[in-house]
């Protein structure tokens, strides 16, 4: 977006911004055809401009097509109600009548372009592929058309301030700019135009006992003084970005010009103060928009890092469980196996692939749950059994560690209505983490509790920890406690987000205390239904657990 707008804020001709945005835009979307649509005078339709295919020799289709003001047609949708459009599937949208239909786009975006005189077009962005544009390249393509219109506004009032000279020359003919007459020795204001009042807020007999300096706020006043010096001694005449007052302490922002001139054989300073206020303002919005962008950037860059290192531990993690599969099950083949040998092989490559499996699984209800939140089956259970439940998968890795884990259920802890699949699948998330950072000989202790927040579980290791600048984003997606997690640890960084969007489904909270070095909790909280409550008593086994 950089880019886009090092390349269309220097520009100062409306046809050179909209074909300079299209052209850009190539370069970081992914699309088939661009355009863009401006309102004819009279407002009753648009026509199609600057038409770019991603393949620069195909035929521009549509270029100089009429598109009619109304409300079954999206562009003209768009226009009517000043709001952007996305659609991912264009054949399963029936609502609006297809403007260039032998192109069969099958997704586009189309933008309103808003400048301060109101809509004067849009901006569009098609592909031949269905779900090839999606949700973040809708906010891409909204913030280059708010650059397209921040630089034609930008070239609007670079044409206003060149003109202004040609247009007004006279206090007489109702000029714009604040002209004033100062006494060059007492520097009292002598005569001020009709604009000067209206935009300081005072009639003109009490400005004409003012001071020139009173005009300026008191910190200005030492510049404001060094400038009527240099007038008078000629040095400079011109000035620029100065600051007015009026009676309410408005600022205005102005250029100044002033010169020497003769009234009556009596010398006076002509002061001409051109009215800078909305060109300072769009300037603080490019700014503010520059720096928005380069925060942009800067997320897309983590999320592409993010991205390359997901991928990455995606390989390993599919690769690691096929790999042993793979090797077992070619000893299987050795007659010479005993029988317990045999069966150790079928437990490995058994496991193995439950692993492999429950992978696959969570890249499935990661994605499935990132995009509609997953329907929950949602029954009347015991986190008692949740957690037995999860433990079964967890005694072999602690095994292999010699990590020993305690389960501590608490006295009379109610039943809750959660999903019992998926609760057990958050509950060996967090089981899993507390044995892959726990030391070999380590303690992983389990514990539940219950209160008027609802039933509470936590997961207490005395492993690695993590360090305090870590915790505040250890449950955002693909993200682990550290940039080398990935690969010391394993893992795909998505285990802890999906906990907590499972947790938070239930209408229950998570979060994590920890210490670099000295272990973490994990706990999380779900809800009562005091009509459908019942006491653990119902546990067949309420005593604690090794």
């Amino acid at each position: 977006m950089a880019r886009i707008a090092e390349r269309i804020l220097p520009c100062t001709e409306l046809d050179d911004i909209l074909s300079a945005i299209t052209s850009e835009l190539s370069g970081i979307l992914q699309f088939d055809q661009s355009s863009v649509a401006l309102l004819l005078p009279g407002n009753q339709s648009l026509v199609l401009r600057h038409v770019r295919k991603s393949r620069g020799d195909a035929e521009r289709v549509g270029e100089g097509r009429r598109v009619p003001l109304t409300a079954d047609n999206l562009i003209g949708w768009v226009v009517l109600n000043r709001k952007p459009a996305f659609r991912s599937d264009i054949a399963a949208d029936r609502r609006f009548t297809e403007i260039v239909a032998e192109e069969h786009m099958a997704s586009d975006i189309v933008v309103p372009l808003i400048t301060r005189d109101g809509v004067i077009g849009t901006l569009n962005v098609g592909s031949y592929t269905k779900n090839a544009l999606k949700e973040s390249d809708l906010q891409i393509v909204e913030n280059s058309g708010r650059l397209a219109c921040a630089a034609i506004e930008h070239a609007l009032l670079i044409r206003e301030a060149k003109d202004a000279g040609d247009r007004y020359r006279t206090l007489q003919q109702h000029v714009t700019d604040i002209l004033m007459l100062v006494d060059k020795d007492t520097a009292r204001i002598v005569e001020i135009n009709r604009k000067g009042c209206e935009a300081l807020g005072y009639r003109e007999e009490e400005l004409r006992a003012k001071f020139y300096f009173d005009l300026f706020p008191q910190e200005d006043q030492y510049l404001a003084r060094r400038d009527f010096i240099n007038i008078l001694s000629h040095k400079s005449k011109s000035f620029v970005d100065r600051r007015l007052i009026g009676r309410n302490g408005d600022i205005m922002f102005v250029d100044i010009d002033a010169t020497l001139v003769t009234l009556k054989t009596a010398p006076v300073i002509q002061v001409m103060a051109h009215d800078i206020s909305q060109r300072k303002m769009l300037e603080q919005q490019i700014i503010m928009q520059n720096k928005n962008l380069q925060g942009a950037n800067r997320k897309l860059r983590e999320l592409d890092r993010m991205k390359g290192e997901f991928l990455s531990s995606i390989n390993h993690e599919l690769r690691t469980p096929l790999s042993v599969i793979l090797a077992y099950s070619e000893s299987l083949r050795d007659q010479e196996l005993t029988p317990k040998q045999h069966r150790e092989f079928l437990d490995i490559v058994i496991e193995s692939g439950h692993n492999l499996l429950r992978l696959i699984d969570d890249l499935l209800d990661f994605s499935s749950l990132e995009l509609s939140g997953a329907m929950l089956s949602v029954s009347l259970s015991h986190v008692h059994d949740v957690v037995r439940a999860a433990l079964r998968d967890a005694e072999r890795p602690a095994a292999e560690k010699s990590i020993k884990i305690t389960f501590k259920p608490g006295d009379g802890v109610p039943a809750v209505k959660i999903d019992n699949r998926r609760m057990v699948q958050v509950v060996w998330c967090l089981v899993h983490n507390a044995i892959k950072f726990t030391n070999p000989g380590g303690n992983v202790e389990i514990r539940t509790t219950w209160g008027d927040d609802g039933v509470c579980v936590q997961i207490e290791d005395d492993g690695t920890g993590i360090a305090s600048d870590q915790l505040s984003r250890i449950f955002e997606p693909l993200q682990q406690a550290d940039g080398s997690s990935t690969r010391r640890w394993g893992g795909l960084g998505i285990g802890l987000a999906m906990a907590k969007h499972i947790v938070e489904l239930h209408g229950g909270r998570i979060w994590v205390e920890s210490e670099l070095g000295r272990g973490s909790v994990f706990s999380f909280v779900l809800p009562i239904n005091t009509d459908d409550q019942f006491s653990s008593t119902t546990d067949s086994n309420p005593v604690a657990e090794s």
